[in-house]
């Protein structure tokens, strides 16, 4: 990915407050950032950008454990779609699980993160990384 231009993240986040952290530190970085709350909110977006002409996002980071849908499931809908298939997704979630984490690793182009181990700033490099941004 060219770094001039536009990075679009998704970010899946059923706490407003953590969600908003994540907005102001992505876009202090450059980045355009589209927040959703529940599941199925992320899969009305997942069908908007594959029905209509706006841009998709660059990368989408997920909570697994949301009101609704699971990040699971959205995350299996991500990967039904081949549009997505370069799109990295990272599951950022306070739900420890080694199964879990080992199902995600079998999931190409997607990261198992926990928000207690990973700061904004550390996300922000991460993702950059996954972008092959510098």
């Amino acid at each position: 990915m060219i770094d001039n231009q536009p990075r679009i993240l998704l970010f899946v986040e059923d706490e407003p407050d953590i969600a908003e952290l994540y907005k102001i530190t992505f876009e202090s970085e450059g980045f355009i950032v589209e927040n959703v709350y529940n599941g199925s909110e992320a899969i009305e977006r997942l069908k908007k950008y594959t029905t209509e002409d706006v841009n998709r996002p660059n990368v989408m980071i997920l909570d697994i454990l949301l009101p609704d849908i699971s990040g699971m499931e959205v995350l299996h809908e991500i990967r039904k779609n081949p549009l997505f298939d370069h799109t990295p997704v990272i599951m950022f979630t306070n739900f420890s699980s080694d199964k879990v984490k080992d199902e995600i690793s079998q999931i190409k182009n997607t990261k198992y993160l926990l928000k207690m181990e990973v700061g904004p700033k550390q996300l922000v490099a991460i993702v950059k990384e996954m972008l092959g941004l510098k």
